[in-house]
């Protein structure tokens, strides 16, 4: 229904269209699909979701309401501090940036995918009518984006300050947007400009992943800051320096427009909120649309065909993932294992994008529940406290929930049809596949954290934490082994997301919340206690290598049902 409004409203001026060489009844076609692709294709922000087997719709709708509730997170600014104008300026800078940082996420798929003109230039379509619905496509898209993410301000700034200061800042997301979308092909030009094409969509998808984390930080620390007596006297200076700023043009816009005055300041913003967006778009049309059309082409090409260049260089890259392959795993079978998921970890989009969040949500939790301690507790923490020993406990064992993530997904992948090739290998016992598959994860995911818990302990404790720093890694370990000896049933990235059991996963996930809280509650017990800490280090070692060891023994029947005679 919201697709058909847009459609109805976008083909208003048929009769201008006509004149500019326009088929109207093309272009609706055009635009009703577009649509009704987007409509079927899940927005970025939501990319983390789980999948199933029903098709995607109503994507229009999730989108919106999305970002409706990121528009909530903006109306912070008008109960944060008491000077209006500052007010605005923060409010323009969330505006600008999570405007910015959506279209990027979510339309960039959408921008970068031409494979419409393979359907749509053979056909009888003119070139007006091809270009004007790209046009469409864009500013449609664009407001289901920005109407949601406004709507909250619009009321909050209607309750505040009146009607007029409303219409005000209503006509100002005009400039706000057109300066945003220059931004947006600042940096697109300037990514394409510093990496290769195939690099690009690689880029998007980090964005996505930090975005995904900037959102989640904001939900946790916004609400912490309402009330806060230093932000609420703060004040954004009125010089020649903030003027750099572009959230402050836009403030100062509203400023000179609701309360005229005859301050240098409120007039150069004034003027600059009408210049500097116009002049950008202009920028745009004659400098960097061009550029971005070459390079989308190159994309598309780089898309279909890669060209391997040969190196006269001997060097093997990434030669010290070799190694440490070398190290931890005991055969050839988990050496390809590993180096296999090493590599597919950090290539697979679709893994990143369901895994990678996960540390910085972690690291938010870390930073939220540090910052809610007195701060003499980091340059004297009193292990005596039962506080401070669990707070210490939660910060060992909670990174575990990171590196479940991980393991849970290493058998899904929207690849999964090439794992074909694991059926046509002479591997004996597949099991030692998986063994190098989870060592690979662990020596990916937890380690690098391990070692920031090592330190960061030591440095705020000092050396006697090291006995509970090594049973709590070790217990970790011996964790995701369990988890993985328990559901790891296929071969890495070789089944379709949807064929996750629902009770399985239920399971899953609720032992991912009772183990790592009961080994939390064992080691609680013998936190002071050297002697029973060693014996059930000792005891959890073993436990690792005998774990370890069932998983390398198992054979082909033990994976998806399939049985394959030696």
């Amino acid at each position: 229904m919201i697709n058909r409004f847009f459609i109805k409203m976008a083909l208003l001026p048929t009769t201008f269209y006509r004149k500019l060489g326009v088929d109207s009844s093309q272009l609706k076609a055009i635009l009703s699909a577009k649509l009704l692709m987007d409509d079927r294709r899940p927005a970025a922000i939501q990319y983390g979701r789980k999948k199933t087997d029903k098709p995607v719709s109503g994507a229009t709708w999730a989108t919106m309401i999305t970002t409706a509730f990121l528009g909530l997170l903006f109306i912070f600014a008008f109960f944060v501090t008491n000077d209006s104008f500052t007010q605005f300026t923060i409010y323009f800078s969330f505006y600008i940036f999570i405007l910015a940082a959506t279209l990027i996420t979510d339309f960039t798929s959408v921008l970068i995918d031409i494979r419409d003109n393979y359907i749509i230039l053979p056909k009888p379509v003119s070139d007006n009518t091809v270009l004007l619905s790209r046009l469409l496509h864009i500013a449609i898209h664009s407001t289901k984006i920005i109407l949601p993410l406004t709507i909250s301000g619009l009321i909050t700034v209607g309750i505040k300050y009146g009607l007029l200061s409303t219409l005000v800042f209503f006509f100002l997301f005009l400039p706000a947007t057109l300066f945003t979308i220059f931004l947006i092909n600042s940096i697109y030009v300037l990514v394409l400009k510093l990496t290769t094409p195939e690099k690009f969509k690689s880029f998007i998808s980090s964005f996505q992943i930090i975005f995904s984390i900037g959102i989640y930080a904001s939900y946790q620390v916004i609400p912490r800051l309402m009330g806060n007596a230093f932000l609420e006297k703060y004040t954004i200076p009125k010089n020649i320096s903030s003027l750099f700023i572009p959230s402050c043009w836009f403030a100062g816009a509203w400023k000179f427009l609701t309360s005229p005055s005859g301050d240098w300041y409120f007039i150069s913003t004034f003027l600059l909120t009408f210049t500097m967006p116009i002049l950008s778009i202009l920028i745009v049309i004659k400098y960097f649309a061009p550029s971005f059309n070459r390079k989308l082409a190159l994309i598309s090409g780089s898309e279909q065909a890669t060209v391997v260049k040969q190196s006269k260089k001997t060097h093997i890259p990434h030669a010290w993932v070799y190694r440490l392959a070398g190290w931890v795993t005991n055969t050839n079978v988990e050496k390809a294992g590993f180096l296999q998921t090493w590599f597919m970890t950090g290539r697979s989009r679709d893994f990143k994008m369901r895994v990678y969040p996960g540390f910085g949500y972690l690291a938010v939790f870390i930073f939220l529940t540090i910052s809610r301690t007195k701060r003499n507790h980091f340059t004297n923490i009193d292990l005596n406290n039962t506080g401070n020993i669990l707070l210490v406990l939660s910060l060992i064992y909670f990174v575990s929930f990171v590196i479940m993530q991980a393991l849970m997904q290493l058998s899904f992948s929207e690849k999964y049809k090439a794992s074909w090739i694991y059926y046509t290998t002479p591997i004996r016992m597949p099991g030692e596949l998986i063994l190098g598959s989870v060592k690979a994860a662990i020596c990916k995911f937890y380690l690098p954290v391990v070692l920031i818990i090592v330190l960061a302990g030591i440095f705020f404790i000092g050396p006697g934490i090291i006995p509970n720093l090594l049973l709590g890694i070790s217990n970790q370990i011996l964790l995701s082994f369990m988890i993985s000896f328990i559901s790891l049933r296929g071969f890495p990235f070789s089944q379709m997301e949807s064929a996750k059991r629902k009770g399985t996963s239920f399971m899953r996930g609720l032992m991912s919340l009772f183990i790592p809280f009961l080994l939390i509650c064992l080691h609680f017990l013998v936190f002071k206690y050297t002697v029973p800490i060693f014996l059930l280090l000792a005891l959890s070692i073993i436990a690792n290598w005998l774990i370890a060891g069932s998983i390398a023994q198992r054979g082909w029947k033990y994976f998806n049902g399939n049985y394959r005679e030696d």
